[in-house]
């Protein structure tokens, strides 16, 4: 499988609703800086408003903002912390949302988030990064099994699809033991990310990606890892995160199949 970075591309503005306060923001700037040089600001609980790399682009604008809480009901329809962080966005910081892509980026971990009826409403109706028709609200919700810290795992070891763990707990202290974090991404392991998730989306009999349209694939892989934890209790560790790289055309693959 070929696979590029398609550095220097316009991606326009681009928002990431984020779970975690350290790590998921902590990702997104080794990749949205450290490797494509962009614009980066977020806003985190309990941090406030931070802006890293500078750029006189505005054709190119990436914002972080972590939840209200570690819970995946914070990206509900009716939230007032998300109502009132976009109106900020808008009047404070030039970020447009209504015109952005948006990326939910939460943890599918059975001990924190566990409203099941929830995350399968979330995933058929996210399911376009800038237009969910029938839905007051863009975004793309994109899980990880059992965390984000798969996507670490991903940059790390080649069939680490393969890997399982319970909760996102165990598969943190996987990673301790290995001596990896989000530091060690580079463009190479970035690569190797991509590749693991395609081995991973293979072997769960995912045979296309649409991106437009993401609510079919987003269901077989929930229903996959769903079927895998109620025989195994554990999860197999994959991130969906590369989707959203997929999706704003940074990274383009050759073929898939």
């Amino acid at each position: 499988m070929n696979i590029q970075l398609n550095k220097g591309k316009s991606i326009g503005k681009v928002l990431y609703i984020v779970e975690g306060g350290k790590t998921e923001p902590n990702i997104l700037y080794s990749i949205f800086v450290k490797i494509f040089d962009y614009q980066f600001e977020r806003i985190l609980r309990d941090k406030g408003y931070h802006k890293y790399n500078s750029k006189d682009n505005p054709y190119s604008q990436v914002f972080v903002i972590n939840a209200e809480e570690s819970n995946i009901k914070n990206i509900a329809k009716d939230n007032q912390f998300l109502d009132h962080l976009f109106v900020e966005l808008i009047e404070n910081y030039n970020f447009d949302v209504d015109n952005s892509a948006i990326y939910y980026i939460f943890d599918r971990d059975n001990q924190s988030n566990t409203d099941t009826k929830f995350i399968e409403s979330m995933i058929s109706l996210l399911t376009n990064s800038r237009d969910n028709r029938g839905y007051e609200r863009q975004g793309l919700l994109l899980l990880s099994y059992p965390a984000i810290e798969s996507f670490i795992l991903s940059c790390s070891q080649q069939e680490s699809f393969q890997k399982k763990f319970d909760t996102g707990n165990s598969l943190k202290q996987y990673l301790y033991e290995c001596k990896t974090d989000y530091k060690k991404i580079t463009e190479e392991v970035l690569i190797q990310a991509v590749n693991e998730l395609f081995l991973a989306l293979k072997e769960m009999g995912v045979k296309e990606l649409d991106t437009d349209d993401f609510a079919r694939q987003n269901q077989e892989i929930y229903q996959y890892e769903e079927g895998v934890y109620g025989r195994e209790k554990v999860y197999q560790t994959l991130s969906l995160l590369c989707i959203s790289l997929l999706d704003l055309g940074l990274v383009e693959v050759a073929t898939y199949s």
